[in-house]
């Protein structure tokens, strides 16, 4: 597993992705609630060179494999180097409040994990077809109490986002499926060309907007493919030590239109993401969220979902950089039953930027219809 990641490392070279409003990654002490850097396929903080510019990148390699029931009991495995970048316009003696992100990926695989279960949530957040590709290349200018994004850019990096469910392997914490399943979003492994804004609108209020290509990665005829439309509203509540939120509402509405119906219907849907973190003296941080989401359902083939998890950061004393996350997640299928996966990991930090998670998952119903299963994975993450 190691040496496919590290042959991939050798064959892409210095160059990766960016995840707007990456957290710092400090030791954990009293009073604060460290965001996991571990989160694939999103860049750790990055770390500042001269002139404005800045650098990040990691590299998982995974493996994952049915214990029980399931559809195939072969072995899967992965590997996802990311690199990237972001040019601060202010500090490169340029003009102020301009962004410019840019990121390659590349992904390598091994086996057949969708086949495995036959599941619609897939197992592995970092599961995709080989490809290398550049990911991210976006400016953003701020102005006043707002600002407009353009670029190629992933859906999730801005939109329907939970950071409490970053060490969550499964990909159902990532966007919702009602998003992902029903439509064909610019998110991982395909970003795609896209338009946003947003404001602070005081008092813990913000408003976004955006517009991305529909059936990504392509660019070629971008305006007569459709289009892939999303507003969002959020609310914080209170800060922590470490600056982050210590609640956070979200209420997202969008909207897919497709020009050829040979590639799917036109659609939409509702989603709101509830996240509350607290301390406990002396002890572990803990934190917990909640993603609802509904589409319509005479059209999509997943038209309800519900997620729910809990993040307990510095679960024993003596390991303060380690976290453990529980998650439970319910995709309801159209004339099927519904199928729900149940997932506890461990996030165990050998040294600074070096991290392995074990991860078990137990799916029911999976694609509606298929056997349960009992899926064991581990990965290791590296960053840099």
């Amino acid at each position: 597993m190691l040496a496919v990641g590290l042959a991939l490392l050798g064959t892409l070279g210095p160059a990766g992705k960016v995840l707007a409003q990456t957290p710092p990654d400090p030791a954990p002490q009293g009073g604060e609630f460290q965001i996991a850097p571990y989160n694939a396929p999103a860049l750790p903080p990055f770390k500042t060179l001269e002139n404005g510019l800045s650098f990040s990148g990691h590299l998982d390699t995974e493996a994952v494999g049915v214990a029980a029931g399931g559809r195939h009991h072969q072995l899967a495995s992965d590997a996802l180097l990311q690199f990237g970048g972001s040019l601060d316009t202010a500090r490169a003696g340029l003009w102020t409040g301009g962004k410019l992100d840019f990121s390659l990926m590349g992904v390598k695989t091994n086996g057949n994990l969708p086949a495995q279960t036959g599941a619609v949530q897939t197992t592995s957040n970092d599961w995709a077809p080989n490809f290398l590709r550049l990911y991210q290349f976006s400016y953003q200018q701020d102005l006043a109490a707002g600002f407009v994004r353009a670029g190629i850019m992933d859906v999730n990096y801005y939109f329907a986002t939970v950071g409490l469910a970053g060490q969550l392997l499964n990909a159902s914490f990532g966007p919702v499926p009602t998003l992902t399943s029903n439509a064909d979003i610019a998110t991982f492994p395909n970003p795609g060309l896209g338009l946003m804004g947003g404001a602070d609108l005081g008092d813990g209020y913000a408003l976004q907007t955006g517009a991305w290509q529909a059936n990504p990665p392509k660019f070629s005829g971008v305006l007569q493919s459709g289009a892939l439309a999303l507003v969002e509203a959020s609310k914080s509540i209170g800060t922590l030590a470490d600056g982050q939120p210590r609640q956070m509402f979200k209420l997202g509405l969008w909207h897919m239109r497709q020009n050829d119906p040979l590639l799917g219907p036109s659609t939409g849907g509702v989603y709101g993401i509830g996240e509350t973190r607290w301390d406990v003296a002396n002890g572990p941080h803990y934190g917990a969220f909640v993603q609802l989401a509904a589409s319509n359902g005479r059209v999509n083939s997943l038209p309800y979902y519900l997620g729910l998890g809990l993040r307990v950061q510095r679960p024993l004393a003596s390991r303060p950089d380690d976290s453990l996350s529980i998650g439970l997640a319910r995709a309801s299928l159209r004339a099927l039953h519904p199928e729900t996966v149940l997932e506890v990991n461990y996030a165990y930090k050998v040294v600074r930027g070096v991290y392995v998670q074990p991860d078990v998952q137990r799916i029911w119903n999976a694609g509606g219809n298929g056997p349960a299963a009992m899926v064991l994975g581990v990965r290791l993450h590296l960053e840099y």
